[in-house]
């Protein structure tokens, strides 16, 4: 398939595992590679165990497995890393969007008008939904939003590597996991399906209303292209008792 961002992204081949973009006028390919097993999981099955309604909102918005921290590359700084924090998702392929998105933004659009804490379940409910058939969900890449286009949004335009990292705590796990994944970013305009789709995902478990500046919606959308995960989880070590 063709790229159609703006962020220099030229050719995406599922079957051969590549992903084309141009940096600084030149064309290079990297790898194009699953997201990490560990981590689509503990996105996907998010919701489900049994949990009060405001835990599990607590691990759909506030958790660090869902905020990773962004980095990406501006050479002529003094600095040349800029990091931020991102709300990012799992996300539906561009067919399962395509048959859906005005079905999903209908269902949202049944929240409006009522208290956050009324309408909690059925927002649960809706991404319980989105994540129920794993065949829809693309399994190369994350998605998030663009809400000020500043400095993570000036980088990726020059150079569309970013690197994600990933950090977060299981019952099932006796110490922290974290990964590094790096990727490819596509930026994706408003209107096109997968904006609408990171735009509902992005607004559904919010209780309170984000200050877009001048702006009335986010600036674009996302798909962070996982080209290689780095495990950087703590390892016990055998036999040692704290």
């Amino acid at each position: 398939m063709s790229g159609q961002g703006t962020s220099g992204i030229k050719f995406i081949d599922r079957e051969l595992r590549r992903i084309d973009f141009n940096i600084g006028g030149l064309t290079v390919s990297f790898p194009l590679n699953a997201i990490p097993d560990l981590v689509y999981e503990a996105m996907a099955n998010a919701v489900n165990r049994t949990a009060d309604p405001p835990e599990t909102l607590n691990e759909l918005y506030v958790s660090t497995l869902m905020k990773p921290t962004v980095s990406t590359l501006n050479a002529s700084n003094i600095f040349p890393i800029n990091s931020a924090k991102k709300v990012i998702r799992l996300t539906l392929t561009d067919e399962a969007l395509q048959e859906s998105i005005h079905e999903l933004e209908g269902m949202e659009l049944s929240f409006q008008g009522r208290p956050f804490e009324e309408t909690r379940d059925e927002r649960i409910d809706l991404y319980q939904k989105i994540m129920l058939d794993d065949r829809k969900i693309d399994r190369f890449r994350f998605g998030c939003v663009e809400m000020y286009g500043d400095q993570t949004y000036q980088n990726i335009l020059r150079d569309p590597r970013v690197s994600l990292n990933l950090y977060w705590t299981q019952e099932k796990w006796p110490q922290a996991l974290s990964y590094q994944i790096n990727c490819v970013a596509e930026i994706v305009p408003p209107g096109d399906p997968f904006y609408r789709y990171m735009r509902l995902m992005r607004r559904i478990f919010s209780p309170t209303l984000i200050d877009l500046r001048d702006t009335t919606d986010y600036i674009c959308a996302y798909k962070f292209w996982v080209c290689e995960s780095k495990d950087k989880s703590l390892a016990e070590k055998a036999g040692f008792v704290p």
